[in-house]
């Protein structure tokens, strides 16, 4: 191993203090940044929750779907009566028509 001494005055060692310097100083903007970025970030998520509590939302929103999926029932039994109605009114219609759709629906799977 070398014998030469480090002396503080050295050449080298400034360099080694300036570059030192340099870094500490990206360290603490990058340190600014970060911690400027997490609270902005927490003030965000803040606000949307104090906007409206989430629980009030999803209740909100439970109520929508369920109204939502009354309705589609409701429709769907609707559309079913119909459906029966005008098959017992023209039966034999409903069963040249069900044919129809069967070699329609045939012939589209076929070409795949």
């Amino acid at each position: 191993m070398d014998d030469t001494k480090f002396t503080p005055d050295a050449p080298e060692a400034e360099a080694l203090k300036h570059d030192f310097a340099k870094l500490r100083a990206s360290l603490d903007a990058v340190k600014d940044k970060l911690g400027g970025n997490a609270h902005d970030v927490l003030d965000r998520v803040s606000a949307f929750l104090d906007q409206s509590s989430l629980s009030t939302r999803l209740d909100t929103i439970e109520e929508e779907i369920a109204r939502l999926g009354g309705k589609l029932k409701d429709t769907g039994r609707d559309a079913a009566a119909r459906l029966e109605t005008e098959v017992s009114a023209k039966p034999l219609a409903s069963v040249a028509i069900a044919f129809g759709m069967g070699l329609l629906a045939a012939s589209l799977l076929r070409r795949r």
